[in-house]
């Protein structure tokens, strides 16, 4: 990844939306400052249609250019909550800059400067996360970023983490923008906080994605399971994508494993239908992507300007697509989780983990061993279930009824997020009891009948091997009991840098989550 990302409005992916939200610079292109100055100037022209708009306005119809910019926009600060993470906050900002700069939005190449000037200024205005039904645009948390641009006060967040009650753009080599009546109507008026929480929902959610890959082929190896479930001939049947994906992972994880082999009796359903439930996730993962990337790059707008139509009316402000697609994500994700704690259980279980020690320590009785760990993860994966509710279909109609239809789509955004961190929790609470299992095996160490037995070990495969030692790496083998938090801390970060699967060999990120 680059360290400037430029915006043309037509390009931008959500890997960059997660680039400029830790804090990579950004630069206008050429030809999206042609297109914006075309549709200011097309906009300049149409004062009655304005005109039109306000009235409208005022008497209690739908958010058009109103007579009084800054006014408007004052006005429309009106979220609450705890504020936006920076990150998140930027990405708000590089979305709707990309949404300007497709240039039907009737706004001025300069405007849009002065937004990308706030972020590579390291000036972030501090946004209440809550207060937007996601139709007719996400209104209140734009119009906190908007009030900040055009100088009209309101708290910002510096690039060092320091905070400034009442910022003065100049007092950091900043110039406010003084809108005109469309550019106050479209600086808040898109669903782009919903775009910017997806954006970096999708990344989050590869990496959790990969990591729980990586984890059950470690589960699959302990458990000595039946690779049969991996036949490329017997999943392409099916003909899922994420499926057939999903198992060519699993088998290049495995390839070399003297411990997991096929032929014995079918396994439990977490084991022998992870290509299922993990190719659901994985598919269901593209389809958000291939949403959110239409999403970044099209016009969440209204009114809009075209070049052979005028200046249109349209819905392009409402966030269904992407809140409906958000709604789909955390569902996925859960099905995925809830197998993972699954298989975490059955490692931990002693009759269901064959020659494996209960609670994958020896001396249980005296010992706890990662017992506790597993009731986390089964906590997580219930609160998971919760988050997964739709968002999308709790519509409650606004402004006197005129938006009488909304989406809820931040409210998607923030549910999954907040699902995320439990996810990648899960993750990493499986590789992490998956390494203390595969370190019995590379010892020869089994336990039959509750005997200690120690026998010559079978070679295990170079993949699973890689991502043992990296848990290994960062948490110790568990012998007696200890304080457990430390090591689920060091899991989670490590799933969240993407340092588990880039480890066994899959693509990794960048340690920015």
């Amino acid at each position: 990844m680059s360290a400037t990302v430029i915006l043309n409005g037509n390009a931008l992916r959500p890997d960059h939306v997660l680039a400029v939200g830790h804090g990579a610079r950004v630069v206008l292109g050429g030809e999206a400052k042609q297109a914006m100055a075309g549709s200011a100037a097309a906009f300049g022209n149409e004062t009655a249609v304005l005109e039109r708009k306000r009235r409208q306005l005022l008497g209690g119809g739908a958010k058009h250019a109103p007579a009084d910019p800054e006014g408007f926009i004052v006005s429309h600060c009106s979220a609450v909550g705890a504020p936006l993470p920076v990150p998140v906050a930027r990405a708000l900002i590089v979305c709707r800059a990309n949404v300007l700069a497709v240039g039907a939005s009737g706004v001025r190449p300069e405007t849009v400067q002065r937004m990308l000037d706030l972020l590579n200024a390291g000036v972030t205005p501090v946004v209440p996360s809550q207060g937007s039904v996601g139709a007719a645009g996400d209104l209140a948390p734009l119009a906190h970023v908007a009030r900040v641009l055009c100088g009209l006060g309101g708290p910002v967040t510096l690039a060092d983490g320091s905070h400034v009650a009442a910022a003065k753009l100049e007092d950091y080599g900043l110039t406010p923008v003084k809108p005109t009546p469309k550019e106050a109507l479209a600086l808040i008026n898109g669903a782009t906080l919903t775009s910017a929480l997806a954006a970096i929902a999708v990344c989050r959610a590869q990496r959790v994605r990969d990591s729980l890959v990586t984890a059950c082929a470690m589960t699959m190896e302990s458990l000595r399971a039946d690779l049969g479930c991996l036949s490329p001939g017997a999943i392409a049947l099916r003909g899922h994508p994420g499926g057939v994906r999903v198992a060519g992972e699993l088998r290049a994880l495995l390839a070399g494993s003297e411990l997991a082999y096929a032929g014995r009796a079918p396994d439990p359903f977490s084991l022998r239908a992870a290509p299922a439930v993990l190719g659901a996730l994985t598919d269901a993962l593209d389809h958000v992507h291939a949403i959110v990337l239409r999403e970044l790059n099209g016009a969440c707008d209204n009114p809009v300007w075209l070049e052979d139509e005028g200046v249109v009316e349209v819905g392009n402000f409402h966030g269904a697509p992407v809140a409906l697609a958000l709604d789909y994500l955390r569902a996925a994700m859960t099905q995925a989780v809830t197998q993972s704690e699954r298989r975490t259980y059955r490692l931990c279980t002693g009759h269901l983990a064959g020659d494996l020690p209960s609670f994958l320590v020896e001396g249980t009785g005296l010992n706890s061993g990662l017992m506790l760990a597993q009731y986390t993860a089964a906590s997580l994966a219930s609160e998971c279930k919760g988050l997964s509710h739709p968002a999308v279909v709790d519509s409650i109609p606004t402004v006197q009824h005129h938006e009488d239809h909304v989406s809820m789509g931040p409210i998607a955004g923030r549910l999954t997020l907040r699902l995320l961190e439990n996810a990648a929790d899960i993750a990493g609470i499986e590789a992490l009891f998956a390494a203390q299992a595969l370190d019995f095996r590379r010892a020869g160490v089994r336990f039959v009948n509750g005997q200690r037995v120690v026998e010559p070990p079978l070679a295990g495969a170079p993949g699973v091997e890689r991502a043992r030692l990296t848990v290994r790496a960062v948490t110790p083998h568990w012998d007696d009991d200890l304080v457990l938090e430390p090591c689920l801390s060091a899991m989670s970060a490590l799933v969240r840098a993407g340092g588990l699967t880039d480890s066994a060999g899959a693509a990794g990120g960048d340690e920015k989550w």
